[in-house]
């Protein structure tokens, strides 16, 4: 198919309804003069430009299509007293596919009557995308020219509601659009660009290596700004990866939304797909010494996390109200949590790699519907077209730090997860919680094994670099660890068989400035990690006895 010049997609979801686009001719292109309509936008606290404009990868990614989740926000004030909307505009090719629409919204009561009322996020899924191919993209808000008012929708109790959902969490509309007669638009984020992954089981084109970025338990700190300016700064990364403690709000929302405004700062959020695991401060609960909403001794868990993001699921979430007697008097869980599905479990490929990513607080005891999950996804896994399999989850399996070192989280991930990573040769396991950074030789139960796992804990991306060592002495299994520096970590596939992790540092506290716990420990600044690693599925092939270490 040739394409046209800029060709276009536009995707409308109204607030209230759900507006019916025209079929697009080959004349009529959305124009993108942005008209000034009075009393819409607002330099105050009222309808602004869609924001915290961030990626994620589809649920299709196969041979021949791909997909990217485009979400944003819409302030609450743009829908009073007119119809408006979110919408996507996708140009450089013509699009045939459909998209998912979500749109969510949630709120929060806390008793000391600090109320939060979040934006509308828009989760809009692109379908019918070529793979290995850049578009460019804009987010835009969208008036019906015909004003309808949307006072009532806005006096109704939007906790946590899901709007226009079909049976699956989404609706689908078509997306061939060009025309859009029924609709001015008010304002837009600007124009951006995302890349495609290969197709499946392929590597991109003009002989480029695969590279993903690792950065755990980020925060809102100064040190959190300085490791996101130089990722930002990285060249060559692909798809970011985030396992878990994203903002530590620990329920204050407002916080939420000052980390997407950090993260909306650098070009990366917008630019590459970002793939986010559950932690522990993302579930929002708080200090017992916290005024909070309790509904019947229970918390309403997650509410942040699953609506602001938008993975690509395996099933909408199920979410139940948690019972207290499940967290500790500092908030955090002692066991797991009715948080099933949605951005709590899922996998997705990129090209040669496999990804399954999990939830550290949803039970993965056998019978449970993640265990039940993750030995199908396990089972499926084509190494012929992956060769890199890839594990995410916010609890590491092996630490040599002393914080959460008996955590069940950590002790059952040991004995139940453990023995199905070594049976499918899963290559990497990367984990945050820990704020610190260490890598292990491949190990399987203990024992340093030529095709056991890889396990990366990479836990000081901003919020603290100061965990105590568990002993003086490192564990046989543990090739490099650190306690001192922030920063974070780059995983290059070069081809099937090798590829290279690299530990980037990007800062450290300083004199007097222990943070947390008022600790602080003087910075190896001779300490590097970058190393070669060769896939453990092929150490037989290449000749290596599987009793012997591999020399990285």
């Amino acid at each position: 198919m040739v394409p046209r010049p800029l060709a276009t997609a536009v995707l409308l979801q109204l607030v209230c309804s759900v507006a019916t686009l025209a079929t697009p001719s080959a004349s009529n292109e959305v124009q993108r003069e942005v008209h000034n309509v009075d009393d819409t936008l607002d330099d105050g606290g009222g309808c602004q430009p869609p924001r915290h404009v961030h990626l994620s990868l589809g649920r299709t990614q196969n041979a021949t299509h791909s997909s990217m989740t485009v979400s944003f926000s819409l302030s609450p004030a743009c829908a009073v007293g007119e119809t408006v909307g979110g919408a996507v505009r996708v140009g450089d090719h013509i699009i045939e596919g459909d998209a998912a629409y979500d749109v969510k919204s949630y709120n929060t009561s806390r008793s000391d009557h600090n109320h939060y009322f979040s934006d509308l996020y828009y989760h809009i899924e692109i379908d019918g995308l070529q793979p290995d191919r850049e578009y460019s993209y804009e987010c835009l808000l969208l008036q019906k020219k015909e004003e309808v008012s949307a006072q009532q929708y806005l006096r109704q109790d939007r906790s946590s509601e899901v709007i226009n959902n079909d049976d699956n969490g989404n609706h689908i509309i078509m997306i061939n659009n060009d025309d859009n007669d029924d609709h001015i638009i008010i304002s837009s984020s600007g124009i951006s660009t995302f890349h495609t992954p290969p197709a499946l089981g392929q590597w991109p084109s003009h002989d480029r290596t695969i590279k993903f970025a690792v950065l755990g338990d980020l925060a809102t700190r100064e040190t959190s700004r300085e490791t996101i300016r130089h990722l930002d700064d990285e060249h060559g990364i692909d798809c970011i990866l985030l396992p878990g403690d994203l903002s530590y709000a620990n329920n204050h929302h407002r916080i939420w939304d000052q980390w997407m405004d950090m993260m909306s700062e650098r070009d990366f959020f917008s630019t590459l797909p970002t793939q986010v695991a559950l932690g522990n401060h993302d579930l929002d609960t708080v200090h017992a010494s916290e005024p909070i909403k309790i509904i019947n001794e229970s918390l309403e868990i997650g509410l942040a996390y699953e609506n602001r993001f938008r993975m690509p699921q395996i099933r909408p979430a199920v979410r139940e109200l948690a019972s207290l007697n499940l967290f500790n008097r500092n908030g955090q869980p002692t066991d797991f949590i009715p948080y099933e599905y949605g951005n709590a479990y899922y996998s997705f490929t990129y090209g040669p790699s496999k990804h399954i990513v999990l939830s550290s607080y949803s039970s993965f005891r056998e019978g449970s519907l993640q265990h039940d999950w993750l030995l199908s996804e396990l089972k499926g896994v084509d190494r012929g077209l992956t060769p890199w399999l890839i594990v995410m989850l916010h609890c590491p399996l092996y630490t040599t730090f002393q914080t959460h070192h008996t955590e069940l989280f950590t002790t059952e991930a040991q004995a139940i997860l453990e023995p199905l990573f070594v049976e499918h040769t899963v290559n990497f396991v990367v984990a945050g919680h820990i704020h610190a950074y260490s890598r292990t030789h491949p190990v399987a139960f203990s024992k340093r094994n030529p095709r056991g796992p890889i396990h990366i804990i990479q836990g000081n991306g901003g919020r603290q670099a100061n965990d105590l060592y568990y002993s003086d002495a490192a564990e046989e299994w543990v090739d490099v660890r650190d306690h001192s520096m922030y920063g974070y970590g780059t995983l290059e596939l070069h081809n099937t068989t090798h590829a290279m992790w690299k530990w980037v540092k990007t800062g450290f506290n300083a004199e007097g400035e222990g943070g947390m716990n008022d600790q602080r420990f003087d910075p190896n600044l001779n300490l590097h990690d970058e190393v070669w690693v060769r896939n453990q599925l092929y150490v037989e092939e290449m000749g290596v006895d599987k009793t012997v270490e591999l020399d990285l």
